[in-house]
């Protein structure tokens, strides 16, 4: 993920809509230069939050659900506790990003996941029973049960429907790209294996991989649908320095307004440096191990004196530019260009 140096001038609120936060603004000057792009990067966890995540937020959490959740319609949403005890005294706490009810008191689980994950799927469907077996039993119901030793009869097993939707940095793999909506949302629910005939309502997941999505910082033109417009901000907002004029929809006016980094409260402002500085450390920590995999390659292609080796050390390096390019926003044509020139003896393969 790229760490955006833009240098811009000191910015007001619009009068286009009441401002979200209510705190005194950092002054420009107390930005530093690594911070002093006009919008911040809802990619990391504390903008994600402000722009999301308060109370103040609430309709553009409404329209970002719906957006992503088509025919639904949701009135009112409450932010609810993002911190879920286990179910038993050795169970350690489970904390969401964003963990609320709408008005026909259905559950969401909003995550933001900038790094790609071993089982991430697996983990997901994890986070889901969380808010499925509260609806049956809570913690302090089970406590009680240890104690007195007694049981209690559940009487009606329906589940109000839970949706957990995570918003990726990363792909997943497919059968086929044609499955996923507008190219880059997946979506599954529990259905027949040889049909459309839903099993239960009650658990339902999205993904929204923003990799899948082509268009570079400068081609927000070429978004349009409201989703492809909606991963173009989570991919691009920090490098912006106006809101696109093609994306005039409220939600963006809200989210581009609450996204600005001089708008941010001090403590606010204070943890998204801190954001930033943990995804520049996940980013060299990463490319250390591409480029430790590259030099374990050659070194043993050249011991064993095998060609495979050799092959597989140049094969690790071209990953690792190409990765680094991609995490920076560039096209798979940019990429091309700029592979050809670095690498031009190499195939030319984008890394999923």
């Amino acid at each position: 993920m790229a760490t955006v140096v833009h240098l811009v001038h000191d910015y007001h609120f619009t009068d286009e809509l009441p401002p979200v936060l209510e705190e005194p603004r950092i002054p420009y000057k107390a930005l530093s230069k690594r911070t002093r792009s006009r919008f911040a990067n809802l990619m990391l966890d504390t903008a994600f939050k402000v722009v999301f995540g308060l109370p103040a937020c609430e309709q553009t959490l409404i329209e970002l659900l719906e957006a992503l959740l088509p025919g639904k319609k949701i009135q009112s949403i409450q932010y609810l506790d993002k911190e879920i005890p286990g179910f038993f005294m050795e169970e350690r706490k489970t904390v969401f990003d964003l963990f609320c009810k709408g008005d026909n008191e259905e559950k969401f689980i909003i995550e933001m996941q900038l790094n790609a994950q071993k089982h991430f799927q697996d983990r997901v469907l994890f986070y889901s029973t969380f808010p499925l077996r509260e609806q049956l039993i809570t913690p302090l119901e089970e406590q009680r049960l240890r104690n007195s030793g007694k049981r209690r009869k559940i009487k009606d097993y329906h589940l109000i429907p839970v949706y957990v939707i995570s918003i990726i940095n990363f792909k997943l793999e497919h059968g086929q790209d044609s499955s996923l909506r507008d190219g880059i949302l997946s979506s599954y629910s529990l259905r027949n294996d040889l049909g459309r005939e839903l099993m239960t309502d009650a658990l339902h997941f999205l993904f929204l991989e923003l990799p899948r999505l082509a268009y570079n910082k400068d081609e927000a033109f070429r978004c349009k649908t409201l989703l492809e417009k909606i991963a173009f901000v989570f991919r691009h907002s920090s490098f912006l320095e106006e809101r696109p004029v093609e994306f005039s929809e409220d939600l963006f006016k809200r989210i581009f307004q609450a996204a600005e980094v001089a708008n941010m409260t001090s403590k606010q402002f204070q943890q998204y440096q801190k954001d930033m500085t943990t995804a520049i450390d996940l980013i060299a920590q990463r490319d250390y191990a591409h480029e430790e995999g590259f030099n374990e390659g050659i070194i043993e292609g050249m011991k064993e004196g095998k060609k495979e080796g050799r092959e597989e050390g140049m094969s690790l390096e071209r990953d690792r530019i190409i990765r680094r390019l991609r995490d920076r926003g560039m096209t798979p044509e940019e990429i091309q260009e700029i592979v050809g020139t670095i690498t031009c003896h190499l195939p030319f393969v984008i890394i999923d």
